[in-house]
């Protein structure tokens, strides 16, 4: 309670009293309290989202997502997919895909930019996903993509394993993925990425690791060494990794198979720059080559380390395939060197060794942009956004290659970053060039592609060039000159320093085309993704939540007897069966 003097021409004439109300508060589940009847709680009081939770969050949303499909009288959720390719473009969030679509149009010189549509905008069915981690809510590339291909969300910085994992003990939290569903049905299986195929991404398909960083022996810490082995090993050692029928990426320095003669003809910098190398004097690309056919006449394995060689390769009669084009990742493709394949020849290899036409199950395979991040981490704006058109590329082969009514294809991100597409620029304007060139009277030129954070910040901090008396802190942008503006590693403004910038944490959207498409809708737990390649590739633990996987929906939407079947009579005894399956995961 506060007391107000109130003045009248000046004379005090009354006494009021005010009560002042304190600012609202944020409830926070560090702070305590009703934290919600969803959530169950250990023997210290801590919150617990562990692979049970997640599992059932995934089914209910199928089964809410079904059920309002069939309120509407549709039945095209029931269609089947004999193929499902899933498209990931690592930080690759809104902002980024409208101005990726942009730079489409101006470097191919088809219009002013704003128009242009990228492959699978037209994709028939959108949603958005929810990104955060268990224990982050901005998150990292590890937990979403275990939320992705596991159905389970886990923390920043774990593969292929929930909330419960253990640095000394490997099988604690052991998830299964995608891929082992996906080889249970008899499907082929593969991975393609821009990166290593040890990194964060390509390797929540097959590891089960505590921490992402563990790609090499020389990266797991003492105390886990002996208990967990390094990503690079899990591929080669350990199923699903070791029977996929593609892995397609950089790496070779995880797998032992370094290259000496290596060449880098532009300086990226960064810290995702810099790659492990092997202690153990292993070379797993070579161990990959021998490994057992388990006696399957007339399959044979190839490995390739040159775009040349891959393009030579016998698709058809070609049953695993491994390319590793160098140490660390592929280069970005805005500087691509001589012997590296483009995302585009590396998903049609892909095609062609997975695609056996009717005498297949099927495949399931992974292809991601994953470089769209790394760009973004260093503010390299143009090297991301040309890493969005490689993957557009990549989608539009895939498009050109598959047959829309038996393959599922979905395109979405893992995450974020904290790029801003912004200020007033003119149609047409240089989606990398300044935003208000066309307003003199501005006090700063500043660009259309600008970030929160990064280190942007020290190349445009004026420093010594600062007009005296300025409030202007920042370099002019006349200051650079046109070859610097234009090269690969030019760094756009931050106005936050840091090494390396920040992802974001905003949902990111899901682009869905082919059978079971339409499940995909409205706003979604990123972990949900998982239940709908489940439910749609008849695999994995929706596989049988409503019998429509006993008479399938192939190809046209049409009527199914399925349709009738009660989810809520099927679906409850698969989740009370799920901790029993979780117990009795393969362990490592």
């Amino acid at each position: 309670m506060q007391c107000l003097l109130i003045l009248f021409c000046g004379v005090a004439v009354a006494w009021a009293a005010v009560t002042v109300q304190p600012p609202p508060l944020i409830q926070t589940l560090s702070a305590g309290g009703d934290i919600g009847p969803e959530f169950k709680l250990d023997e210290q009081g801590r919150i617990v989202e562990d692979a049970q939770y997640w599992h059932k969050v995934g089914l209910q949303q199928l089964e809410k997502t079904i059920q309002k499909a069939k309120r509407a009288k549709e039945n095209s959720y029931e269609r089947k997919a004999k193929n499902i390719i899933i498209f990931i473009g690592d930080g690759m969030g809104l902002s980024t895909i409208s101005a990726g679509r942009i730079y489409k149009g101006q470097y191919l010189k088809t219009g002013f930019g704003e128009e242009t549509m990228l492959s699978f905008d037209e994709f028939p069915n959108t949603g958005l996903a929810k990104t955060y981690n268990v224990d982050k809510q901005v998150p990292d590339s590890a937990g979403t993509a275990t939320a992705i291909f596991t159905g389970v969300k886990s923390d920043y910085g774990a593969i292929g394993m929930d909330t419960t994992r253990s640095e000394t003990n490997a099988t604690q939290g052991q998830l299964e993925s995608i891929m082992d569903w996906a080889q249970r049905e008899g499907k082929r299986t593969g991975v393609v990425t821009t990166t290593r195929i040890t990194h964060a991404t390509p390797a929540a398909t097959y590891a089960r690791i505590y921490h992402r960083d563990w790609e090499c022996d020389t990266e797991v810490p003492q105390q886990s060494v002996g208990i967990h082995a390094d990503i690079a090993r899990q591929l080669v050692e350990r199923a699903p990794g070791n029977k996929f029928n593609v892995v397609l990426g950089g790496g070779l320095s995880p797998m032992g198979a370094l290259n000496q003669s290596e060449v880098r003809t532009v300086k990226f910098e960064g810290d995702t720059e810099t790659i492990c190398t092997r202690g153990d004097q292993r070379n797993l690309a070579e161990e990959w080559l021998k490994l057992q056919q388990n006696g399957t006449e007339g399959s044979q394995r190839v490995l390739v380390k040159t775009r040349e060689d891959l393009l030579k390769v016998d698709v058809k009669k070609v049953d695993h395939l491994m390319g590793l084009f160098r140490n660390n990742h592929i280069t970005y493709s805005i500087a691509r060197e001589e012997g590296e394949p483009s995302l585009q020849e590396m998903t049609e290899a892909a095609i062609g060794v997975l695609e056996r036409g009717t005498s297949s199950a099927g495949y399931v395979l992974l292809v991601e942009g994953g470089r769209i991040d790394q760009g973004h981490h260093q503010n390299y704006a143009r090297a991301a956004l040309h890493e969005v058109y490689e993957l557009d590329l990549a989608v539009q082969a895939a498009l050109n290659m598959t047959n829309s009514d038996e393959t599922l294809i979905l395109v979405t991100a893992d995450h974020s970053h904290a790029v801003t597409f912004n200020g007033y620029p003119l149609r047409g304007t240089d989606i990398l060039g300044p935003a208000n060139i066309h307003k003199p009277k501005d006090p700063m030129v500043y660009e259309t592609i600008t970030y929160a954070n990064g280190p942007g910040y020290f190349d445009h901090l004026a420093n010594d060039t600062r007009p005296q008396n300025s409030s202007n802190v920042w370099l002019p942008l006349k200051l650079f000159s046109e070859a610097e503006l234009q090269s690969p590693t030019y760094r756009h403004m931050a106005t936050l320093p840091l090494k390396d910038e920040t992802h974001g944490g905003e949902d990111v959207i899901v682009f869905a085309s082919g059978p079971g498409s339409s499940l995909v809708r409205g706003v979604f737990e990123q972990n949900y993704l998982a239940y709908v390649m489940s439910y749609a590739g008849c695999m994995g633990p929706a596989k049988a939540i409503d019998g429509s996987c006993q008479n399938p929906l192939i190809g046209s939407v049409g009527t199914s007897t399925s349709s009738g079947i009660s989810l809520t009579t099927t679906i409850l005894p698969i989740m009370a069966a799920i901790p029993a399956l979780i117990s009795t995961r393969r362990s490592l």
